[in-house]
C-alpha cells in the first residue's frame, strides 16, 4: 500500500466514513502526520498477516494497542471469507491499522478509508476500542474492520452498491452487525432516524453520501426487510443494483418496493435497524 502521501481530505481525497451518531475524528497532530510512512496516515507498527489482511496499530497505542491489534488479526479472515462469499467475488489485499481516531481509545472515532475498491482504498483506518462503555472491545474493532472492508468489495463488484452512497452505506453497517454479536453496533444504527424522519423514499432513490442517518437507515431497514422475507444475504447482495428498487425488483420482479417497504413497518416501532427481529 506504499505511495506518495497526499492530504487526509480534498477533493481526490474523500474519506468514506462510519461514524455513530455523537462519534468525531480528531485531528492528526503534527507528530502523527511527519512520522506516518508514504501511504499511511499514521505512524505503523506491524502486528502480523492473515490471508489478504495486515494488521497495523499505532505505536502510541503502547501494549494496549499492540494487543488488540494482536486479537484482531485471530478474528479477520472469517468476515473476510464472508464478504467474498456475499458479493460473489475475490477480495484483494488489505491494510488494516488501528488508530487513536476519537483520542479517547473508545470506539468513538469509527472508521474511514478512501477508494471504493482494494486499490484505492484498501487501507482501512479504525479507531482504537479500548473501553467501549458494555460493548467487548474487540467486538466492535470486527465491526468497524467489517463496515469498511464490505465497502472495498462493493467496488470490485462493481454492480450498483455505492460506497459512500446511502445504499452502499446502509449495506456496510448491516455487514458489521451481521459479523458481530447483537448490539455491538448499536450506537451506529440509524434505522429509527428513517422512522423518525417520517419514511422518506430512499428507496427510489439513492443518496449520494454516506453521511445522512435518514437514507442510510431507510437503506439497513430494507435489508433487514429482504432477510426477514426469506433471501439469503448472499442473493440479496449479488442482487446489488444502484437503488434499492432496483435490488428489490431483481430479487421479486417487483416495481413496488417503496410502497411494499412503507407497509411492512406501518406497524412497527422501530427502535433499531432491525425492527422485523422475532
Amino acid at each position: 500500500m506504499a505511495g506518495t502521501r497526499v492530504p487526509e481530505e480534498g477533493p481526490m481525497r474523500k474519506p468514506r466514513k462510519l461514524l455513530p451518531h455523537d462519534g468525531h475524528r480528531k485531528r492528526r497532530s503534527a507528530r502523527q502526520i511527519a512520522a506516518a510512512p508514504p501511504g499511511f496516515d499514521y505512524p505503523i507498527t506491524q502486528a502480523g498477516v492473515a490471508g489478504n489482511v495486515t494488521v497495523y496499530y499505532d505505536p502510541e497505542l503502547g501494549a494496549q494497542g499492540s494487543s488488540l491489534a494482536q486479537q484482531l488479526l485471530g478474528a479477520v479472515t472469517q468476515p473476510y471469507q464472508d464478504m467474498q462469499t456475499w458479493f460473489g467475488v475475490s477480495g484483494g489485499a488489505v491494510s488494516v491499522v488501528i488508530a487513536p481516531l476519537s483520542g479517547n481509545n473508545d470506539g468513538s472515532g469509527g472508521a474511514y478509508h478512501y477508494g471504493c475498491d482494494f486499490t484505492t482504498g484498501g487501507v482501512l483506518y479504525l479507531d482504537a476500542t479500548f473501553d467501549s462503555t458494555g460493548v467487548d472491545p474487540l467486538d466492535l474493532e470486527v465491526g468497524l474492520y467489517v463496515a469498511e472492508l464490505s465497502e472495498c468489495f462493493m467496488g470490485t463488484q462493481g454492480a450498483g452498491w455505492g460506497c459512500g452512497d446511502s445504499n452502499g452505506e446502509g449495506l456496510s453497517r448491516f455487514a458489521a452487525e451481521q459479523e458481530t454479536p447483537a448490539g455491538t453496533m448499536a450506537a451506529f444504527a440509524t434505522g429509527p432516524a428513517w422512522a423518525q424522519a417520517g419514511f422518506p423514499d430512499w428507496v427510489d432513490t439513492t443518496e449520494n453520501t454516506d453521511q445522512d442517518a435518514v437514507s442510510i437507515g431507510c437503506s439497513i431497514v430494507y435489508l433487514y426487510w429482504m432477510v426477514s422475507q426469506g433471501y439469503a444475504i448472499p442473493q440479496i447482495v449479488q442482487a446489488a443494483g444502484a437503488t434499492l428498487a432496483g435490488n428489490y425488483e431483481t430479487l421479486t420482479g417487483k416495481t413496488t418496493a417503496y410502497q411494499d417497504l412503507l407497509a411492512a413497518v406501518q406497524n412497527l416501532t422501530i427502535t433499531s435497524d432491525d425492527p422485523f427481529a422475532g
